[in-house]
């Protein structure tokens, strides 16, 4: 029950049933008709690794891996919205609860004006042992930028990781794009998104290359509760329970992994990067979920010759080695610009 249950919970299309796997070659090899009960075949479907043709009883429609990694992404994203919306309802629940002595029971304490935001931000940054990451879905003033830049240089100076999330429209801004090109320029890390992402502070809760380990730190994120926009509201939330400052810290890198890096130039990374046909083969053997010795014996090369390639795909689009989830975003947009470039040139 536990294996189902973390199968449930892993991050995109979890390992197949030796049945499930073995109906799916077959299905790829032809095989059309299908009895229900046939061993693996509800699994197929609940993965959405397959359709049923409605016109044609015990027949489905085997996906291509493009729109199984699309379904997939889309499925995440979609956990991740719930994921938010649960933190915010039990943000509210303690908040009705009855207080007995603390604001901070629970590990969560409500920020009710801009200054209480503010103040509890200052001490955060205060006290910062390891990283801060931030999310800001909001465009900022030139003397905000300039006050932020003095602080984040002084942190990335006493060795402070740093990341953090601007809207696209930042790289318009001249302020904005001084302010990237200085923290870059000291190892700061700075993405952009053109929306659709959630306003956060965390302080000292990624713990990189370890997700087992515990983590600790703070996070003060926006009042996300129904009502008017809440970028507009002033208030929010101060989060120090461990577990909801872990559960943040995963909604954060998501929209990590969505967002394209920027060190203050005004070009937005499109997924146009130039990709030799054994790049692309790695990419197509990575969505299939092959292993890189797989992905060598199929190109007749030795698995070092894969590894190196992999790794310059990554220094190539810039991202993390192993993060595959924006590798396959990556694939997903050079694919879309290439059927564009395709359809103009056929127009």
């Amino acid at each position: 029950m536990k294996e189902q249950e973390a199968g449930k919970t892993s991050v995109g299309v979890s390992w197949l049933s030796p049945e499930a796997r073995s109906l799916y070659t077959q299905m790829a090899d032809g095989l059309q008709h299908v009895p229900g009960g046939t061993p693996g075949l509800a699994e197929l479907l609940e993965r959405e690794l397959i359709l049923a043709n409605h016109w044609k009883a015990e027949h489905y429609v085997l996906l291509d891996r493009g729109s199984v990694f699309r379904r997939q992404a889309e499925k995440e994203l979609r956990d991740v919205q719930e994921t938010v919306a649960r933190i915010l309802n039990t943000a509210q629940l303690v908040e009705e609860l009855p207080q007995r002595t603390s604001s901070e029971e629970g590990g969560m304490k409500f920020l009710a004006t801009i200054e209480e935001c503010r103040a509890a931000i200052v001490e955060s940054m205060h006290d910062i042992k390891s990283s801060v990451w931030t999310a800001q879905p909001v465009d900022r003033t030139p003397e905000t930028m300039e006050t932020t830049k003095q602080r984040d240089l002084d942190n990335l100076a006493r060795g402070i990781r740093y990341r953090t999330i601007y809207l696209d429209s930042a790289r318009h801004q001249p302020h904005q794009k001084e302010w990237a090109e200085a923290v870059t320029e000291r190892g700061a890390e700075v993405r952009t998104l053109p929306g659709g992402f959630h306003r956060m502070v965390l302080v000292d809760a990624g713990v990189e290359g370890n997700p087992g380990a515990r983590l600790k730190g703070r996070a003060i994120i926006s009042d996300h509760r129904p009502g008017p926009g809440y970028l507009s509201r002033n208030t929010g939330w101060l989060v120090t329970n461990p577990g909801m400052v872990a559960q943040l810290a995963a909604v954060y890198q998501e929209q990590w992994n969505r967002a394209d890096p920027w060190t203050g130039g005004y070009a937005r990374f499109s997924g146009s990067a130039d990709f030799t046909s054994d790049d692309e083969k790695i990419f197509r053997g990575l969505l299939a979920r092959r292993t890189n010795e797989a992905i060598a014996s199929e190109l007749g090369v030795d698995l070092r010759t894969v590894t190196n390639r992999l790794g310059r795909i990554y220094r190539k689009l810039n991202l993390k080695p192993g993060d595959k989830f924006s590798l396959g975003m990556a694939y997903e947009r050079h694919l879309a610009q290439v059927r564009e470039q395709r359809n103009k040139s056929e127009a």
